[in-house]
């Protein structure tokens, strides 16, 4: 694909969860491309402010999990750019964070509503809430937009438990549920809009992030390309979703996943 059949220049972007595993290389491949007006967002515990510095574009914290937070920060967009033409929601609660916040991954029959509630927040509300905003201020300023949801692979199929047996993380169902409803909701969302605002989604199988030997083994013993993803290879659909090339693609669900659900 050339540099003219994925031509994003001109567009006002705003990049959902831009500090994690798959938002900082979004994040950096975009910030590359000439007279794009890129937009960072993240929690405030996140260094989003300094790493939007770092590549010379705009940054705002949000709490995608609080309507109020969703609001101001299509605000501050609109504020900074005049408005919206397109919108990557890529904002997760994931093992790994559940993991480094302490909170415990429990066996399903003991497993806490806490848990489970800030899980489907973050993952499937935050993105109900960002869709919503991000829609009214691309309807209101762009003549036609373009929204990219990321799901999971774990929401189309559901995990082989025996890969996470020693491991001090699991699947957990919060997790498989909100991801299965980025989905759906995407497909609504695309019905909805029709030609306004194309609505797709993006959804990896695993993508290497520092795991250990032994997960990354058993997990590629499952892929017939036998591997993990690496994150770059989820950055070539997003810029093709994000360009004219894809200008008759709505309602899919872009499996990215080295083959997992080809067995």
């Amino acid at each position: 694909m050339t540099k003219q059949q994925i031509n994003i220049t001109g567009k006002r972007i705003l990049l959902v969860g831009a500090t994690g595993v798959l938002g900082r290389v979004y994040a950096s491949e975009l910030a590359k491309i000439d007279n794009v007006q890129l937009m960072l967002a993240d929690i405030a515990e996140t260094d989003v402010l300094s790493y939007a510095k770092k590549l010379g574009v705009e940054g705002v914290e949000i709490d995608v999990s609080s309507e109020a937070s969703v609001i101001e920060c299509l605000k501050h967009v609109k504020n900074k750019f005049g408005g919206l033409d397109s919108v990557i929601n890529n904002a997760a609660a994931t093992g790994e964070g559940l993991l480094n916040s302490g909170e415990a991954f429990a066996d399903f029959e003991d497993y806490p509503l806490a848990v489970w509630q800030k899980t489907i927040d973050i993952n499937l509300t935050g993105v109900f809430l960002v869709a919503r905003e991000a829609g009214r201020l691309i309807k209101a300023t762009s003549k036609y937009g373009i929204m990219i949801n990321i799901s999971s692979i774990y929401g189309v199929v559901g995990p082989d438990h025996r890969i996470y047996e020693g491991q001090p993380f699991k699947s957990f169902p919060g997790y498989s549920a909100s991801k299965a409803g980025v989905i759906g909701l995407t497909k609504w969302l695309a019905t909805w809009w029709g030609g306004n605002i194309r609505v797709n989604c993006v959804t990896p199988g695993g993508v290497f992030n520092k795991h250990n030997e032994d997960f990354v083994k058993a997990y590629g013993n499952r892929v017939p390309m036998g591997r993990m993803a690496e994150r770059e290879e989820l950055v070539g659909i997003v810029l093709y979703l994000l360009s004219d090339s894809s200008s008759y693609v709505t309602g899919q669900n872009f499996i990215i996943d080295g083959g997992l659900t080809a067995w």
